[in-house]
């Protein structure tokens, strides 16, 4: 996802009277774009703040400018679209910014790969969720409730749990109450999802952590194209007018 900034007519409007001064306007339209692009990232990171609770630092850094250049007189205000391990933000802000359902996220397709849950379902936190400061759930447990499923890919992958690792879970520890989790259906009278059964002495307690549902589909809420659109108009020419001053001032 990106928002370009190109700027060369309200250039021509704003250089009409100044023949002769070439080099120092397509300086100073390089320079006013890129710092416009880069007041509108600050203006994104507000927008965030504002349609999202608790956006992650994460989120937050997932934009940068790709400044204008003498071969390419626009900028780019632009979403990562690349990560090591965690899914990009070009990719889970998608629905976001265009509307429509969410895409699978990498623990959800490997929950449908192992059956765990069913196809085109996605999966929301359940009260038993551990979650962080920013409501998202805790990637231990995922990678937990994943081993526990042996849905981690077989091939060059050894943390799905044997027999023997999740019969330790279940025991739990002197500190600890042992638990298991287990897949919820209609049948058994509890909305489809992933529970978890912690056993204390007297008994035992049931609690969602995962709930699947049929669809995640989203308004749009982050307006981006809007946001870069409306610092452009608030910013370019008191930026250009700021570039060209300084363009100016060196040509001396």
């Amino acid at each position: 996802m990106s928002a370009t900034i190109d700027v060369r007519d309200a250039v021509t409007q704003l250089t009409a009277n100044m023949a002769g001064l070439k080099k120092q306007i397509d300086f100073a339209s390089r320079v006013a774009v890129t710092r416009t692009a880069q007041l509108a990232a600050i203006d994104e990171q507000k927008e965030m703040r504002d349609v999202f609770r608790s956006p992650t630092p994460y989120t937050l850094n997932s934009l940068f400018v790709q400044p204008a250049t003498k071969t390419r007189p626009s900028a780019m205000v632009k979403l990562k679209d690349e990560a090591t391990k965690a899914t990009p933000a070009a990719k889970f802000l998608a629905a976001q910014i265009s509307g429509g359902q969410r895409k699978q996220k990498k623990f959800e397709r490997a929950l449908e790969a192992a059956g765990v849950m069913p196809v085109g379902y996605r999966a929301v936190p359940g009260s038993g969720a551990k979650v962080d400061a920013y409501g998202n759930m805790s990637r231990g447990q995922i990678v937990q409730i994943l081993a526990f499923f042996r849905a981690f890919p077989e091939m060059g992958y050894k943390a799905n749990m044997t027999a023997a690792g999740r019969a330790r879970m279940a025991k739990g520890t002197k500190k600890a109450a042992g638990f298991t989790y287990f897949v919820g259906s209609p049948g058994d009278r509890l909305p489809i999802g992933i529970y978890q059964r912690t056993r204390f002495a007297a008994g035992s307690a049931v609690r969602p952590v995962l709930l699947f549902v049929r669809s995640a589909v989203y308004q749009p809420t982050l307006h981006f194209e809007d946001v870069v659109e409306q610092t452009v108009k608030r910013e370019f020419s008191g930026q250009f007018a700021k570039a060209f001053a300084e363009a100016m001032e060196t040509a001396r």
